[in-house]
């Protein structure tokens, strides 16, 4: 992800999930590779979206151009 959809998609975690850091998110969901088991599904369905919005985006971009 881009660093537009990547911070979109961290404060979407940190509403869904009641989590109060993204720093938290971060460190020990995304780059410690410990994302709690009951979220796994629900925050692979997040980034999917976030990443069909950011390619929707990037499209936007080259045809206004």
């Amino acid at each position: 992800m881009n660093d537009e959809t990547r911070q979109e998609a961290l404060e979407c975690l940190l509403m869904e999930f009641d989590v109060k850091s993204t720093k938290h998110i971060q460190k020990n969901w995304i780059i410690g590779g410990r994302i709690p088991e009951e979220h796994q599904e629900k925050i692979v369905q997040i980034f999917q979206n976030f990443l069909r919005i950011q390619i929707y985006r990037i499209n936007e971009i080259k045809v206004n151009l």
